[in-house]
């Protein structure tokens, strides 16, 4: 059981450098520091499944805000508004099908490694 739940950590770690890679690239580069700190992370794993999120990190913590749009407040009042810029969604829509082929690849690869 073990095993098998290694070999399905390291595909699906494997699957999401996928939407990682995409997801720095398309993030905004007025510094560079968004792109660069775009990570993947193992959030859960059970018996069946592992869950990872690809995002950004602690150097990119305003990339949610850049994401999704933002209101500008200056003495507790609103007085502007950024609008979303998505990266994040765009390369999980565009690589999914890719990440997929990924995983199962390097799981097939995997099992065979230990047959």
């Amino acid at each position: 059981e073990e095993t098998a739940r290694k070999h399905m950590r390291e595909s699906a770690l494997e699957g999401a450098e996928v939407i990682r890679v995409e997801a720095a690239e398309k993030a905004p580069r007025k510094t560079g520091t968004l792109a660069e700190d775009i990570q993947k992370e193992i959030k859960k794993q059970t018996k069946s499944r592992v869950e990872i999120h690809v995002g950004p990190g602690k150097k990119g913590w305003y990339g949610r805000l850049v994401e999704e749009g933002h209101a500008i407040v200056r003495d507790k009042k609103v007085v502007g508004h950024v609008s979303p810029k998505p990266f994040l969604r765009p390369a999980f829509d565009e690589k999914t099908d890719e990440a997929q082929d990924v995983i199962a690849a390097e799981l097939r690869r995997r099992l065979k490694a230990d047959a």
